[in-house]
């Protein structure tokens, strides 16, 4: 049986849906940028984005009026620093989004796999892991590992060729999954 593992990683950073008050536009890109105020010891840092279509900026919060010494030094130096690896910790945060009242542009979010891609016919236990907590469904991530439809991937699981101990499509990615493929998978029906 091979053993296959794989990550995810992202080509640009996710937008945010969320109709611009000043265009109607329906989305907001991700900056990337952070901005941090201080009054004396207290600092508010926020996530800058901005409607694709007139540039009109929306902060989003990451902490408010929090003491400097509290902060931890190296995630306040990934701040300043606008690390591409912090602002997707904040991003795919379940508790910021709700906090900020966010939504992810999940349909339109721009990834590719990196590893192997499992061998046809032959069984494999495929392993998949994320650095952040994805609210892909599983179903997804795993078609787009096989190189095949969802509806290819939900057939699969139906006929026991790939087995995956919840439903595809309401089990989120998280952190990763993991799923096995029967000796005889195929990529294509017969």
């Amino acid at each position: 049986m091979q053993t296959i593992s794989c990550t995810l990683r992202l080509n640009a950073l996710p937008r945010f849906v969320k109709p611009c008050p000043r265009c109607g536009h329906p989305y907001f890109e991700n900056s990337g940028c952070f901005r941090i105020n201080a009054n004396g010891k207290l600092l508010d840092i926020r996530l800058v984005c901005r409607c694709e279509n007139c540039k009109t900026i929306w902060n989003l919060t990451v902490c408010k009026r929090k003491d400097r010494k509290l902060l931890d030094p190296q995630a306040y130096r990934e701040y300043l620093e606008n690390d591409e690896n912090r602002v997707l910790l904040h991003v795919f945060d379940p508790a910021f989004l709700a906090n900020n009242r966010a939504t992810l542009d999940l349909d339109h979010l721009d990834f590719c796999i990196c590893g192997e891609s499992p061998r046809e016919r032959e069984a494999a236990q495929v392993t998949f892991s994320s650095a952040y907590l994805l609210p892909l469904p599983a179903g997804d991530v795993a078609a787009r590992i096989l190189g095949v439809s969802r509806s290819r991937v939900r057939r699969m699981h139906e006929a026991g060729t790939l087995a995956f101990s919840g439903d595809l499509r309401q089990t989120k990615t998280a952190f990763g999954f993991r799923f096995i493929l029967a000796e005889g998978w195929q990529r294509t029906e017969q």
